[in-house]
């Protein structure tokens, strides 16, 4: 009997964790203001960074793209599924198709999330999130939180609260990958404005009326700063603006 109980253990321990562990998150993350991209893991409960005082820091959307892997908390990719659809876990088998899926989202000032962020879901790995770039609410940090300092997070579905207080819906991924980037500006000090002014005609007559036009670019970059990621391509992203 003692022999035999080893084993029966052995086969529980089988049944409840159906796949090996494999490597974790691959999501790299980047804003203006950062030296260069951070990688989430599985470490991370939120991942976050101080970017100093800048005298601006506008924030005029988020991009980039996800892809879900082969692991999903809750559920197993079936290696008899052709193509490894994800199934609940159940003692000794794997029960029905659900869906896995993965978030990155954006923390500002340790005091609220940026009204956009990636999502991704799927019944099967790989199911990737085409490069995108959603322009949502300018944020002036500065005007937004009424102090110079800022502060940002990022956090991926299931390595933060929400996963510890039960928050976030089952099933989510593992090991995603992908980009998650901040359109937006760092600027330390204040930009340089330029303007033009037009005159219609090439000379004045005493008293006579001309008409005087202007434009004034305050020297802000509304398309954001270009991430300084390794084999992406902002050129590629499908944009969406507020209302679409």
């Amino acid at each position: 009997m003692k022999r035999i109980i080893p084993g029966l253990l052995a086969c529980l321990a089988v049944a409840l964790c159906p796949v090996p562990l494999h490597a974790g998150p691959s999501v790299w993350c980047w804003a203006p203001g950062m030296q260069y991209p951070v990688k989430m893991n599985s470490l991370n409960l939120g991942l976050g960074l101080s970017l100093g005082q800048p005298y601006s820091y506008r924030i005029y959307g988020v991009a980039g793209t996800l892809t879900l892997g082969d692991q999903a908390s809750g559920a197993t990719a079936d290696p008899s599924d052709t193509q490894k659809r994800f199934r609940k876990n159940q003692l000794l088998s794997l029960g029905s198709y659900v869906n896995s899926y993965s978030y990155v989202k954006l923390k500002v000032n340790n005091t609220r999330f940026y009204e956009k962020w990636l999502e991704v879901s799927g019944d099967r790995p790989n199911v990737t999130l085409s490069p995108v770039r959603y322009m949502g609410t300018q944020w002036i940090v500065q005007k937004e939180f009424g102090t110079p300092d800022t502060r940002l997070d990022f956090y991926l579905a299931g390595l933060g609260l929400g996963s510890l207080l039960g928050v976030d819906p089952p099933y989510y991924n593992l090991n995603p990958s992908g980009y998650f980037y901040v359109v937006g500006e760092y600027l330390a000090v204040p930009p340089t404005p330029t303007g033009k002014l037009t005159v219609s005609r090439n000379y004045v007559l005493t008293d006579a009326v001309i008409p005087v036009t202007y434009h004034i670019d305050h020297g802000y970059n509304l398309n954001g700063e270009t991430p300084p990621f390794t084999g992406y391509d902002p050129s590629g992203e499908v944009k969406f603006v507020p209302g679409s």
